[in-house]
Order: C-alpha cells, then structure tokens, then sequence
C-alpha cells in the first residue's frame, strides 16, 4: 500500500476508534468536516449550548438539534435478508417518497442549525426523483450533506446530477469484491453493475474537476466475505475512493458473524447507551414525516411526533422528549429509571438497539439474538 493510503486509512481508523471509545455514536470524517466548514456563530452557540443542557440533565431545552437525519424515502429496491426493509416490513408506515416542499418546510424549521444533514435511513435514497433538488437546497443553507447507496442507481446521468448538486459525501455499500459474495448479502443487486457505478462517480467527479463528494466504500464484513477484506481495500484505493470502511456487521444471526476478532462487534452495551445524547443533538425525521427517537427507531407506533400534524417547536419539547431525556440522564447518574413503554427505556435497560429486534413477524431472529447475547 502506498504511504499516503498507509497514512489515510491509520488516520481513519483512529477517528473510528476514538469514537466508540469515547463517544456513544460513531464520529465520521463527515461530521468532522462538518464542524470545521458548514459553521457560523449561531451554530456554534446553538453546538455549546445542546452540551451543556444535556450536562446538566435538562429535559426542557432551548438549543436545536444540530445533526439531521432524513430519511427521504423508505423504498428500497434490493432485499437485504438483515434489513427490515429488505424483509418486506413497513412497520406501520406508509412507503412512499418524500416531495421537495415537504421536504423543504422541515429544513426550513432547523436548518439555520444544522451541520451535518444525514439523506438516507430505512430505503434508498437515490430513488427518489427529488433527492437532487433536496441536496442543493440544503447545500444554500450551509448545510453538510451527506447520501449512503446501495449504487444501484449511479448511472452516469445520476452521477452529472450528484456531483452538479454539491453534495459533500456519497457512502457506497458494496459488500463484496465478487459476484458471490456481493449477492448473498445484497439480493437483487448485480455486482459488476454496482462497481460500475462507483466508477462512474469517480469518473464524473474527476471529469468535471470537483474535490467533492468525498467517496466512501462502506464493507458489511460477514463470515462469508471477511477474506476479501484486505483485497477490497487495495482496489478501492486503486480506484480512487476517498475511504474504505469495513463495517462490523449488527445481524441477529450469529452463522453470518465473522470469524477474526477484528470485525465483530458488541451488540448490547448498556453502558455505552447510556451517554446517548440523541433527544439532544440528533433529529430524526422519517419519509413519512414521523419524528423517530434515533436512527434505530423503525416502528409508526414509537415515534415522538409527526410534522404533518405539529411544527418542530411543538415536538421538540412534546411528552416524549422530556421523558427521553430524564431516561437518559437518570441512567447516567445510576438512578432507578422510571418504568415507562417509551422505546427509550428498553434500550437503556438492556442495550439492545430496537432495529435489531422490532420484527413482530419474526419470532426466530428474537430467539437468535438471544442466543448471540449468550456466546
């Protein structure tokens, strides 16, 4: 590997490391750009002040978020056998796309504050018609964009229309250097297609003289496709991606774990959810308008509010948040956590992010996680 790859990928994974050490959510390179270029006075201020409430414990707040994750669509067009979209689940909602005003009156609420804006969660993104416009609109708030795809959808002409957007970071998740290996994890998904498209982006990018987005491989390591870890590094290099992550896989079957100590990863940790700083920091809003608790949320019934129904001022300090963030600050402080069917509680208690056990349809993968908490 040449110096200046050797240096960029100890560089990053020493950012990752930090980051689980130290911090309950995983710092990206994104976020750090974020900080360092999609900044004001008023955001910084705003930056300060969410710490310091989340400190102190309060439950009132007057900061905004300054973290948005938009999910602006929850279509998806491959069936990932460990996503619950992929598993045909809508958990209540309706699957649908969201417009451009829809989309633009939510922005319009926080965006004075945001850094760091977050377009993708439970579908793929890119197959929304709007996502372009979306992305240019929040890029004249300042705001940092950033887009995970599956790739399916980078032909060339999608490619002239992300670059031309001025998105920052496009996250490509291909998880596997052959048609093999890429399939089983990826139904529906054509490998060669999909490195085509990765290179189609690096081609349009480089032909049209743009530093941006920044390119990231993002490889589910599983049992199955660990030994191409290495080889998938090289050749994303070789290509010209920005960042190479191989990203443990959170999977509720443990014969897809990997066997190497170095990708496994601890499902339930407690102890860490307990410095959650989300119903500070974090907005999540889904493709329905629904105001989840976090990225893990992915049930109708739990959210904390819809903005078809209330404005942002209106949810941000409603019941549920309040409730959240005494949840949160008693777990913190080793208090008894009041006893409540908010989704928070069950997460505090018992370390399990809800995603990866919220499939009512689905009795066998709750006896599975069960048993990969018992290895």
């Amino acid at each position: 590997m040449h110096a200046k790859h050797l240096f960029r990928t100890l560089s990053f994974r020493l950012i990752n490391w930090i980051s689980r050490r130290f911090f309950a959510s995983r710092l990206s390179f994104a976020h750090i750009e974020a900080f360092l270029f999609n900044n004001s006075f008023k955001k910084f201020f705003n930056f300060l002040k969410v710490h310091y409430e989340k400190a102190r414990g309060h439950q009132r707040v007057t900061s905004f978020p300054y973290l948005f994750v938009f999910e602006v669509t929850n279509v998806c067009n491959l069936k990932c056998p460990f996503c619950l979209t992929g598993k045909g689940i809508s958990g209540g909602r309706s699957v649908r796309h969201m417009g451009f005003e829809e989309a633009k009156s939510i922005i319009d609420q926080v965006g004075d504050y945001i850094y760091l804006m977050q377009l993708y969660t439970w579908g793929e993104p890119l197959l929304n018609k709007d996502i372009y416009d979306i992305i240019q609109y929040a890029k004249d708030k300042n705001i940092y964009v950033m887009v995970s795809t599956n790739a399916t959808m980078l032909n060339e002409a999608n490619c002239e229309r992300l670059v031309d957007s001025g998105i920052d970071y496009v996250m490509t998740a291909v998880d596997g250097l052959s048609s093999e290996t890429y399939k089983k994890y990826r139904v529906g998904g054509d490998y060669q297609k999909v490195i085509n498209n990765v290179q189609n982006l690096l081609m349009v990018k480089k032909r049209k003289h743009s530093s941006a987005p920044f390119v990231e491989w993002q490889f589910i390591v599983f049992k199955h496709n660990e030994h191409e870890v290495k080889d998938a590094e090289r050749f994303a290099y070789e290509i010209g991606i920005n960042k190479f992550t191989p990203l443990p896989a959170y999977v509720e079957d443990k014969d897809w774990l990997p066997v190497g100590e170095e990708y496994k990863v601890e499902l339930f940790n407690p102890e860490r959810l307990k410095n959650c700083d989300r119903p500070w920091s974090h907005l999540n809003v889904r493709a329905d308008g629904g105001v989840a608790s976090c990225c893990y949320e992915f049930e109708k019934k739990d959210d904390f509010g819809n903005f078809s129904q209330h404005p942002f001022d209106k949810i941000w300090n409603n019941d549920k948040f309040l409730l959240s963030r005494k949840l949160i600050y008693q777990k913190r402080k080793g208090l008894e956590m009041d006893k409540t069917d908010l989704i928070c509680y069950d997460c505090l208690n018992s370390g399990i992010r809800p995603s990866y056990i919220e499939s009512p349809t689905d009795s066998q993968a709750k006896n599975a996680l069960i048993e990969v908490k018992n290895i």
